[in-house]
């Protein structure tokens, strides 16, 4: 070979050589970063699931954030449509109750009585109070002709109510027999399937003893009367108990999920769980409620005239049909307000609270509704704690169905499971998940995991280990470049060509093994810490299932509490009531 042929040949080799040291240094980046890549993708997973949860928990959060801004907004809204709507109405309660005090005192003048009547009579022509007043302001002057003229055109837009009136104003006045008749002619009109909301009424002055000695003796034997014959009815005593238990359930507490942090999250079951436990915590803070109820003392009017006053605006602020849409809606934003954006309970609570707010309920449901949303009528604790004594019984069997409702769902045992991507250390080392049961004993569940673990490590270590293959591999790579190199340069070049190539593979080698021994050593060490870390993540989660269990058990053995409270609850008319219903 001529000197230039050589030195054709020898450039070329050099120029292959160079190229083949930037290949290895290039391969060597690409292992280098492969690693990193590795150990920042495991990283990555972990920071992942994190952010999923944290994720998940904003946007939770967020959705009730905005719920609870839109029924405020919302709210808002309908109160200031019911005040468009209806509030000149209120002139008309504030002027019926200011006139018989002003009658009481004697110093407004009979006309200017009779002015203002007549133009509230104008400006809100369909609302019963309007003619009602009229005809107490002609009352007063002893207008016979406008007093019945009024009255008929009052009775004519509510019958209910105008009859009911005037048995109170009668009362307040002092005239007895008259009274006693227009609250006969009431209670005569009733269907006691049907009575509409102002009926309250008639349990405030039961409590209140408002219409004397007469009028508690007819308004007891009309009530005695109807819940007997409304009592003998299966499907009515069940709609109490019904309502009693829905009582029961919107006054459940709500369980934190950070209470139980560990729990919470390898249990599949917690959701039925948690239920339980909010469900027998409903008995401590009914009982709580009620107790208070019991405890509240009853206020003592100063004068008849004030009691019947009081009664008197009941009747004429709180019963108007023409409002409980408006009020309906307000029950149900405000719920949603109360319960922090939970829709689902706050529908709940407005289903409950609304049946309140029909227009007519039969007698025996008025009175239950009236033990449990009182406010919701308007009454006073007297009429509270009376409507609750004649609703013992309901109540009673109200919390034996309620909780044997959450007892039958009562778990023995919950199911644990470490998923592959419980921890860092699982996600690394390629952990194949684990699950066990409360009822297993832990030295035995910790065995169980252990031997995953060890399982789950020997899968590992098997994956990254260096293997023998590579010399082949790596080796039959080198004999193909080589004969290459012998085939194109010749014996001198392929030679040089034969020893860069087996450098290069030799050097690949080394660093593919010392990658692979790194990561065998790793996780070596890394195994007593991660089995450490599961076992640990096992033990706070069955810890927390015992303070769980205490808990469940606590909040049930409050039944008997709010039992001895049912059984003792203090009766004013009820125990008449029960005598006539016997």
């Amino acid at each position: 070979m001529s000197n230039d042929g050589s030195q054709v040949v020898l450039n070329a080799v050099q120029r292959v050589s160079d190229h083949l040291q930037v290949l290895s240094s290039q391969v060597s980046e690409v292992h280098t970063t492969v690693g990193r890549v590795s150990t920042d993708l495991d990283t990555t997973k972990s920071e992942l699931h994190e952010l999923r949860a944290e994720f998940q928990e904003f946007v939770q959060t967020a959705q009730r954030t905005a719920a609870v801004q839109r029924s405020e907004t919302v709210l808002g809204n309908v109160e200031a449509a019911l005040e468009r709507e209806y509030g000149h109405y209120k002139v008309v309660r504030r002027t019926s109750i200011g006139t018989l005090q002003a009658f009481d005192i004697g110093n407004v003048s009979n006309r200017t009585v009779q002015q203002v009547s007549e133009e509230l009579m104008i400006q809100t022509p369909r609302y019963w109070l309007a003619p009602a007043l009229v005809g107490l302001a002609a009352w007063s002057r002893d207008n016979k002709d406008l007093t019945e003229k009024s009255i008929d055109a009052a009775f004519s837009r509510d019958p209910r109510k105008t009859s009911l009136f005037f048995a109170l104003v009668l009362r307040r006045q002092g005239r007895m027999e008259a009274a006693t008749r227009w609250l006969r002619h009431y209670l005569g009109a009733l269907d006691p399937r049907a009575l509409g909301r102002e009926f309250a009424v008639i349990l405030e002055s039961a409590a209140q003893d408002a219409f004397g000695t007469h009028g508690r003796v007819l308004i007891s034997e009309q009530l005695g009367k109807w819940n007997t014959q409304l009592r003998g009815e299966p499907e009515i005593v069940r709609a109490q108990v019904e309502a009693w238990v829905n009582e029961l359930s919107i006054h459940r507490g709500t369980v934190d999920d950070d209470v139980y942090p560990h729990l919470s999250k390898i249990t599949p079951q917690w959701d039925r769980f948690k239920d339980l436990l909010e469900r027998a915590s409903a008995l401590g803070f009914t009982t709580e409620k009620f107790t208070a109820v019991r405890e509240t003392p009853t206020p003592v009017a100063l004068s008849v005239q004030d009691q019947l006053d009081d009664i008197l605006e009941l009747l004429v602020t709180e019963y108007d049909e023409e409002e409980l849409p408006f009020q309906r809606d307000a029950v149900y934003h405000r719920a949603v307000i109360d319960s922090g954006g939970d829709l689902e309970r706050a529908q709940e609570t407005a289903d409950a609270l609304n049946v309140a707010l029909e227009e007519t309920a039969d007698v025996v449901s008025l009175q239950t509704q009236t033990a449990m949303h009182p406010e919701t009528y308007g009454v006073s604790v007297s009429a509270q704690k009376v409507a609750i004594g004649g609703s013992r019984s309901d109540f009673r069997d109200a919390v034996g169905t309620f909780t044997a409702d959450y007892r039958s769902r009562y778990l023995d045992q919950l199911d644990l499971e470490l998923g592959p991507e419980h921890s860092n250390f699982a996600i690394t080392l390629g952990f194949e998940g684990w699950k066990t049961t409360t009822a297993v004993s832990q030295s035995h569940a910790e065995a169980e995991l252990a031997a995953v673990w060890k399982r789950s490590l020997a899968a590992y270590l098997e994956r990254v280990r260096f293997k023998e293959i590579e010399y082949v591999k790596f080796g039959g790579i080198a004999l193909v470049v080589s004969i290459l190199g012998f085939l194109i340069f010749g014996a001198v070049g392929g030679a040089l060509v034969m020893l860069l190539a087996g450098g290069i593979a030799g050097f690949m080698l080394w660093r593919k093994k010392t990658e692979a021994d790194e990561k065998y050593a790793s996780a070596q060490k890394m195994a007593q810490q991660a089995l450490e870390f599961s076992v640990d993540i096992y033990r706070a989660a069955t810890a927390e299932y015992v303070d769980a269990v205490l808990a469940y058990k606590d909040a049930d053995s409050k039944e008997a509490d709010l039992l001895a409270l049912i059984d003792g609850w203090p009766t004013v008319i009820d125990d008449e009531l029960e005598v006539h219903a016997s």
